[in-house]
């Protein structure tokens, strides 16, 4: 099953325009983050707010992925085990449910996080991106928006 169709071409949907760039966004344009979560929200997606800009390291960043996205207690802290858990997020184990249109990850204050750990968010970025687009060959939606 597509994640997607024709018509979301045209009718110029969020989500779609989100997976076509890459699964991973920078919010831009009019539309601001709370008409975004709410557009979300209507269509029935999961949205799970996440403050990095707060985020001192990456042990605080993968701490809050963990808490958000409901990951299982042998989690291994470290960006190689947050993209294995991503995969399973990306086939709806956890994090969502398949019954719900998909799950949106709003990474508020991004660019603050990005600042202190560029190199981490590099990594970050590339997991995100991938796993977005592994989530889509099941025709699940997993998408983020940097904030």
């Amino acid at each position: 099953m597509a994640a997607f169709s024709t018509d979301d071409i045209f009718g110029r949907r969020l989500d779609f325009e989100i997976a076509r760039d890459g699964f991973v966004c920078p919010l831009r344009g009019e539309i601001t983050l709370r008409d975004a979560e709410s557009w979300f929200r209507h269509e029935g997606y999961r949205v799970l707010e996440m403050e990095a800009g707060g985020w001192v390291d990456d042990r605080h960043m993968l701490a809050t992925f963990a808490a958000a996205l409901s990951f299982p207690d042998y989690f291994g802290m470290n960006l190689d085990a947050l993209n294995d858990c991503m995969s399973d997020v990306a086939e709806a184990e956890y994090g969502w449910d398949a019954s719900e249109t998909g799950v949106v990850m709003v990474l508020d204050g991004f660019n603050r996080f990005a600042d202190r750990r560029p190199r981490t968010v590099h990594h970050l970025r590339e997991i995100l991106r991938r796993q977005g687009r592994y989530a889509s060959l099941f025709g699940n939606r997993v998408l983020t928006i940097l904030a």
